[in-house]
This record gives structure tokens, C-alpha cells and sequence, in this order.
């Protein structure tokens, strides 16, 4: 079975914060998914994927 992952709709998502502070506590990969503007993070378990708009 592979690993849990957290996909998240980063444009529209007011919740990142929490997002990261509940991957973090149980050690799962987070992937920001939008088209742009997102601060790359030092957390290696955070991943962020810019995609074209639409």
C-alpha cells in the first residue's frame, strides 16, 4: 500500500496552515498544487506544483 499524501487545491484553500501542522504531527507529504504565487517552503515534506491557469 503506498504512503497516505495530502493533495491540496492551494489557490483556493484557506486552510494551509492547518494542512501542514496536521502532516507534520503524522509525518505525510503535502503537495500545493496552483497556478502560481505560493512561497516555496524549506520543509521538505512540503511540495508545491504550479500548473498552468485553469
Amino acid at each position: 500500500m503506498p504512503a497516505p499524501a495530502i493533495y491540496v487545491d492551494a489557490d483556493a484553500c484557506p486552510v494551509k496552515a492547518e494542512v501542514e501542522k496536521v502532516a507534520e504531527r503524522h509525518g505525510i507529504i503535502v503537495t500545493f498544487v496552483s497556478n502560481g504565487g505560493l512561497r516555496p517552503s524549506r520543509d521538505p515534506m512540503i511540495r508545491n506544483v504550479v500548473v498552468s491557469k485553469g
